[in-house]
């Protein structure tokens, strides 16, 4: 009788803790969750967030519904700051974060990725997106357009203007392979602030890979040249350049689109415009090197093992939707203070940029 006893406060505590894991995680059973709790990173205005964010809430439930789940309700917060919300997701008390990819790459080992956020893109000639991977050729062909399509990240740019001796003279010893430490090194630097992706950190991984640690030496960034001006601005940067205060900058893709670049070049080369020997300012201003994508936002989702409502199958279920919610103007306002124009399916490889630019500046 004792024994059976025993066996059975044994059961009854077994079926209370199962009981509780499933309240704790608010999931009443595969396709019934009590609570879906979404967080977005404060890289912009809390207000602003949740204000746009409000009505996700009822697109979620009436398209999971679609899909077979039942959400009671869906919780959306914004992080006090950026590890909040990645603590949160590693910790299973965050469903859903809408990451950037800084932090992402820092959590992923306890999220797993969604969806990669699109935004708009630089293009070619023909407005095809320019991919990091085609190297400068593209950059220095012609003129660059707003792309017809979206892109998952943007590249960083260094920039030198061939009208001058100094520029003229990297253009071409990038273009023969023959570019070095000390070129670059006796060149005058302009960049942006030492946080700036594209002004700062992406460029410096280039010079680490060309003349630091990618090529023996010691570690090497923009910190490391000899004659750099930083936290400067992108314009201000272009108009340096082109009136020859300075050999080389650096920043996004692509600062020549900027009506203002156009301003500056035709107000510095007035004369050489008149006579035909420039049309317009990237006949002059070329590129030496691109970067790694810079990553935009992800959707990511706490892993299962931390938060057992996150089955592949609602996962699935909620990468079709997000997705779906991408695709129209109703879904987008949602996301509206990330400037948000889509989503797609991205890999976790997406991210290694990231995760070099993170290492370097460790």
């Amino acid at each position: 009788m004792k024994k059976l006893l025993v066996v059975l406060l044994s059961v009854l505590m077994v079926l209370s803790f199962v009981g509780c894991s499933k309240q704790n995680n608010n999931t009443v059973d595969d396709k019934t969750i009590e609570e879906l709790s979404i967080a977005f990173v404060p890289s912009k205005p809390a207000d602003a967030i949740l204000a746009a964010a409000e009505p996700l809430k009822e697109m979620l439930k009436t398209k999971l519904a679609a899909k077979g789940y039942t959400v009671n309700n869906v919780k959306i917060t914004v992080g006090t700051d950026f590890a909040v919300v990645g603590e949160g997701m590693i910790s299973g008390s965050i469903d859903v974060g809408f990451l950037n990819s800084s932090t992402y790459i820092l959590y992923s080992e306890g999220v797993d990725l969604l969806l990669e956020a699109l935004r708009a893109g630089v293009g070619d000639a023909t407005g095809r997106v320019i991919m990091p991977s085609e190297g400068i050729t593209p950059w220095n062909e012609g003129i660059t357009t707003d792309a017809k399509t979206l892109a998952a990240g943007y590249a960083a740019l260094t920039y030198v203007n061939i009208a001058t001796e100094k520029g003229k003279d990297l253009y071409e010893k990038t273009l023969n392979g023959t570019i070095t430490w000390e070129d670059v090194n006796s060149a005058r630097w302009n960049s942006s602030s030492t946080t700036s992706g594209s002004g700062y950190i992406y460029p410096s991984l280039w010079i680490n890979q060309m003349f630091g640690e990618g090529a023996g030496n010691e570690k090497r960034t923009i910190a490391s040249l000899s004659s750099v001006v930083t936290d400067q601005a992108y314009n201000v940067m272009m108009q340096h350049l082109l009136t020859g205060e300075c050999d080389v900058i650096v920043g996004y893709a692509d600062i020549r689109k900027d009506a203002e670049s156009t301003v500056n070049f035709e107000a510095a080369y007035a004369k050489e415009i008149a006579e035909g020997k420039y049309k317009n300012v990237w006949d002059i201003i070329k590129i030496i090197a691109v970067s790694d994508f810079i990553m935009n936002d992800t959707i990511s989702v706490a892993k299962q093992s931390v938060d057992p409502k996150m089955t592949p199958e609602f996962c699935k279920a909620l990468q079709e939707v997000f997705l779906d919610i991408g695709s129209t103007e109703e879904g987008l306002k949602t996301v509206a203070p990330y400037s948000h124009k889509g989503y797609q399916i991205g890999k976790d490889s997406d991210y290694d940029g990231t995760r070099a630019a993170a290492a370097l500046f460790k």
